[in-house]
């Protein structure tokens, strides 16, 4: 059910920020707004990915780069918010989703780090 939860809360995210990521001035369209969707785009790809890999190692590091890119995508926010390029609703809404769907991603890595650590110390005292 996280995982569906998971795609749930990125696939909202990214859409709401390219509907606002387009009402930015020209100016700044081709730098921080494209930036700002290409982030964004990238953590709802990275958790596709990691859905189709077999291994938990390549789950986990696309789940990674998800996060990492999460977090490019939350400071953007915080960017075109201070330069007032996004109202106060959109910044509130937005940092909403971006926090709930970084505890979920964050839960899910913890959670396969920590069964594999589990894992990996019986196999080794089973050796022993």
């Amino acid at each position: 059910m996280q995982k569906y939860l998971l795609f749930d809360l990125a696939d909202s995210l990214v859409k709401t920020i390219y509907l606002e990521a387009v009402k930015l001035p020209h100016e700044y369209q081709s730098s921080i707004g494209d930036q700002l969707k290409r982030a964004s785009l990238s953590v709802v790809l990275n958790i596709v990915e990691a859905g189709a890999r077999r291994t938990a190692k390549e789950k986990r590091q696309l789940l990674s780069y998800a996060f990492g890119s999460l977090k490019e995508t939350k400071y953007l926010i915080f960017f075109t918010h201070d330069l007032k390029l996004i109202n106060e609703g959109f910044f509130r809404l937005t940092m909403e989703k971006v926090n709930r769907l970084a505890r979920v991603l964050y839960g899910l890595l913890y959670k396969s780090r920590t069964y594999n650590l589990k894992r990996e110390t019986k196999k080794v005292q089973a050796e022993t």
